[in-house]
């Protein structure tokens, strides 16, 4: 038995995904939420926990095994909801993020850690009973949105991770979500955040896809201090 199996140490970050993967679990997202509108589920009253289990659901059921799709999500192996993760230092391994991408891209498993090879996403309603900064947006909390992104409760071997909004009362991402990252609490704790720019345009329920960049507050394993991470912004009408 190798001497060194159980103390490896594993390269971060990971490899970046390519953008037009996260492209495509974007249009994939569009997708869900029309066949979710299609059965009648009442996305106007249901919970974070109904949608993102729907969300599963149709990913895992009805869009991974598509093989007439034009859509190629050949890069993915399997969606889960709430699939425990650990941390960035692995002092908590009970982190519960509300969807992961599973990545196929077993060429990584000499190098680096295929458990946290993942495209993280951290869902959240937006709308008047949950506003921006109390959420999406929380500073100070450790536990709810952006922040566990910043912090390294998400995706901490990552340099991509993706937002999700199930969007009401009539929030706008170029404006409401572009206000609430530049007030001067959202710079100095979700990790001076840049301007927002679009990836692909919006298209009616969806508010496209946008992309913000963060500095990470946290030092990986060997004591370097993590790198930024792309953050996308998904935003899909639930009204």
């Amino acid at each position: 038995m190798n001497p060194g199996f159980f103390t490896r140490t594993y390269r971060v970050p990971h490899p970046r995904l390519k953008e037009r993967w996260i492209e495509a679990v974007h249009l994939a997202l569009e997708r869900a939420f029309e066949l979710i509108r299609a059965d009648g589920f009442d996305l106007a009253n249901a919970s974070e926990d109904e949608i993102t289990f729907k969300l599963e659901e149709k990913f895992m059921n009805r869009l991974i095994p598509d093989e007439s799709s034009d859509l190629d999500l050949g890069f993915i192996t399997n969606v889960t909801r709430e699939s425990a993760t650990a941390n960035h230092d692995e002092s908590s391994i009970g982190r519960k993020p509300d969807l992961v991408f599973h990545l196929n891209r077993s060429e990584l498993c000499r190098s680096h850690n295929r458990v946290k090879d993942c495209l993280y996403a951290e869902c959240k309603p937006v709308g008047r009973a949950h506003p921006l900064n109390r959420h999406y947006c929380a500073v100070g909390k450790k536990t709810s949105g952006i922040e566990r992104f910043v912090c390294g409760a998400y995706a901490s071997a990552m340099e991509q991770a993706i937002m999700i909004a199930f969007v009401r009362d009539g929030l706008q991402i170029t404006t409401h979500l572009s206000s609430a990252l530049a007030t001067p609490e959202a710079r100095a704790g979700l990790g001076e955040p840049s301007q927002l720019t679009c990836v692909i345009a919006s298209s009616i329920p969806c508010q496209g896809l946008h992309l913000s960049t963060h500095q990470r507050l946290f030092p990986w394993q060997d004591g370097t201090i993590a790198t930024p991470i792309d953050l996308y912004h998904s935003w899909h009408e639930c009204n």
